[in-house]
């Protein structure tokens, strides 16, 4: 049936720190990041409830309304959904807060002793019965996010199921300053694709914005990680803009020219969460030039240059805003 929807919708889910939900994404106009169950500590996951809960999302959208969450969600798409009701193919992890790095942006830095102490409970249990009930499609996603992936204790044995069980993409956030035999193997094998944000060029701004002194390091160890990629887009450094700090031209040349000089091809670029949620619908045109010139510079340097989630909405509104004007709207 023809309906507006997404494959988080569809098929996904996000097992957060303390609760699971539909997805990870909160850029959308409604807040998207919408809750299944709340209050959550690792019990048995009730499958059942999780299909059901999607189904009533999706008998709304078939309805022609959208669900409150998911209002002005650019990932949704009109479209024949393959209405398969028992499976999941996309998986975010975010259940863990501990880091290595002290990202200046970062919603845990209003208390980091106590976030890195935080006992989170364990997946793995989780996956196998996913993969017991049959749960699973094997053409399925993973990612990582939550605090930093290589200190997860059980981050290597659930990288090697993912790959033991043939899913064809994992997707891994890391701050690249403990570097993973489990990441150099799949990209390997060609099916871990690494994201590290560097969100800076020179080693000052570096050390600013992640408050340790790690510069050197977390280039070193992506160049190590490209050496090691199959395909020539599975390491990406990303550029998180926080306005009034790192929106310079100089800085973005240089984390583009040392990202293609570490054998970087693909680049992402984001914009801070506060500030965007803030000013979603009346963002400076510097911003937007900003954005505008570093994907002209990646370009000019032959990298593949894609938006993030919130400059993805970010570009998007204010391409529509441009285009309403324009009508005399």
């Amino acid at each position: 049936m023809r309906y507006k929807s997404c494959y988080w919708i569809e098929s996904g889910i996000n097992f957060d720190i303390d609760a699971y939900k539909v997805c990870c994404l909160y850029s959308a106009k409604g807040g998207g990041n919408t809750i299944i169950k709340n209050n959550y500590k690792g019990e048995p996951v009730d499958w059942d409830n999780v299909f059901a809960f999607k189904e009533m999302m999706k008998n709304m959208h078939k309805s022609g309304q959208v669900y409150p969450k998911c209002e002005e969600c650019i990932y949704l798409e009109e479209r024949d959904w393959n209405e398969d009701h028992t499976k999941i193919s996309m998986i975010n992890l975010d259940y863990w807060t501990k880091c290595n790095s002290r990202c200046s942006y970062c919603h845990t830095m209003q208390d980091k002793d106590r976030y890195n102490s935080f006992k989170n409970y364990n997946f793995l249990p989780i996956l196998k019965d996913m993969i017991k009930r049959d749960i699973l499609r094997p053409d399925g996603h993973v990612s990582f996010g939550g605090g930093e992936v290589t200190l997860l204790r059980e981050f290597d044995k659930l990288l090697h199921i993912f790959m033991d069980f043939g899913f064809p993409l994992t997707r891994i956030h890391s701050s690249c300053i403990k570097y993973s035999k489990a990441i150099e193997k799949g990209l390997k094998n060609g099916c871990v694709d690494l994201i590290v944000s560097v969100d800076s060029g020179s080693k000052e701004m570096h050390k600013k914005i992640k408050q340790v002194n790690s510069h050197d390091k977390v280039w070193s160890n992506l160049r190590r990680y490209a050496d090691h990629q199959k395909f020539p887009y599975a390491v990406k450094s990303k550029y998180i803009v926080i306005p009034g700090e790192n929106d310079i031209r100089q800085e973005i040349d240089l984390w583009l020219e040392k990202s293609k000089q570490n054998g970087i091809n693909f680049v992402f670029h984001e914009i801070e969460s506060k500030w965007f949620y803030a000013r979603r619908e009346n963002v400076p045109d510097e911003i937007i030039d900003l954005f505008k010139y570093a994907k002209a510079k990646a370009e000019s340097l032959g990298l593949r240059y894609e938006l993030y989630e919130r400059a993805e909405h970010m570009m998007e509104y204010y391409h529509e805003k441009r285009l309403d004007h324009n009508a005399g709207v």
